[in-house]
């Protein structure tokens, strides 16, 4: 393995598993991956975006290693992240032969991950996955952890399973195929991470936006590799999310999960609803007094900064949505579990957050 693209390494009861970054690092996918290939037939399935361009390049890879790639080209957007969708993928699989000894590659974003997880974990009841996240989002947070779901009317993420990948591979080449909407999403996890974390990271997000914005270097690929380092921290500690710390990654997403619902997932990038969940939750803590609207006030600068929404839709009712993130996987006996921020690297979970306070900050955030 090439170390100086080794971003984060993954303990895990499934397999421990390495997460490489670099510009053009998928140059080097056949020997990236060689070792967890060994004999198994490859399976590529990728978002069908990306595919003319990264796939049928993967695929010369390793087909001029005389490795023979089967691919599907399909098409992956968060109103695909269903289990129909899994279902025309098994067809194929089987069509194909897939065994369980093979591998499957997914290529693409966080729904790609997520679905194609998905799919790995319940193909013969586990496949082998590498994962390839082609956007910013997918490479900090989705691809990284094993996480695998796909959606349900009802909500987001509802139906998955915990299937670690034997490998990530992270080419930040591939970015420049998104625009600046997909970019700014992505940003959203990465500077989650940095709130709850690491200041230092902050600081870095504060001082060097117009950098980051601009994907100059070192700044844009050091800023990638410290928050896929946090991430992989954190699951390594806590694979299963039992504990508290990977609960805290969910800070934002009970409302962001709630407004993709709320907004039949064709409104608002992932990203961009957990910004303003961020939002919503700095209100929910400075109400509670964990910590004062300064706080809030810093957490909105830094969205806005980089180009991320921080209000509620003005059609949206809020008390359904209130009643969708009570449907949320967080909640236990009926509360919803909150995370909210005590200061920039302080967390704490709170699930005893009156009503009123939550729609309170609901509406102040509309």
């Amino acid at each position: 393995m090439n170390n100086s693209t080794l971003a984060g390494q993954i303990k895990s009861q499934q397999g421990d598993y390495s997460i490489h970054v670099g510009e053009g690092i998928l140059d080097k996918i056949y020997s990236l991956s060689k070792n967890e290939i060994n004999n198994s037939r490859i399976f590529l399935i990728s978002d069908m975006k990306v595919f003319s361009g990264l796939g049928t390049n993967i695929i010369k890879a390793f087909e001029s290693n005389s490795i023979k790639v089967e691919s599907l080209s399909i098409e992956l957007d968060e109103s695909k992240k269903n289990l129909s969708t899994v279902d025309k993928i098994y067809g194929w699989l089987h069509e194909k032969g897939a065994e369980r000894s093979d591998i499957i590659f997914s290529l693409g974003g966080g729904v790609t991950t997520d679905l194609i997880g998905y799919v790995a974990a319940t193909w013969l009841r586990g496949i082998k996955l590498i994962h390839i996240p082609t956007t910013l989002a997918s490479m900090v947070d989705a691809s990284i952890g094993g996480k695998t779901a796909v959606n349900l009317t009802q909500g987001k993420n509802l139906i998955g399973a915990f299937h670690q990948p034997n490998l990530i591979v992270m080419d930040t080449k591939s970015l420049s195929t998104l625009n600046q909407k997909e970019m700014n999403s992505g940003w959203a996890e990465a500077i989650k991470h940095s709130l709850l974390f690491d200041n230092n990271l902050f600081e870095k997000f504060k001082n060097h936006s117009s950098e980051l914005l601009n994907k100059g270097e070192p700044f844009f690929t050091d800023i990638i590799k410290r928050s896929v380092e946090i991430k992989a921290e954190i699951v390594s500690k806590d694979e299963f999310e039992t504990g508290t710390d990977r609960i805290k990654l969910n800070f934002g997403h009970t409302i962001g999960h709630a407004l993709e619902t709320a907004t039949s997932y064709n409104s608002l990038l992932h990203g961009e609803a957990v910004s303003i969940g961020m939002v919503v939750a700095s209100k929910i803590s400075s109400a509670l007094s964990y910590s004062d609207d300064n706080l809030t006030n810093e957490i909105q600068n830094i969205l806005d900064e980089y180009n991320l929404p921080t209000r509620i839709p003005k059609n949206i009712d809020l008390d359904d949505l209130y009643t969708i993130a009570k449907s949320d996987k967080k909640v236990r006996a009926g509360k919803i579990n909150w995370v909210l921020l005590k200061k920039i690297g302080e967390s704490v979970i709170v699930n005893d957050v009156p009503k009123e306070i939550v729609i309170d900050s609901l509406r102040s955030s509309q």
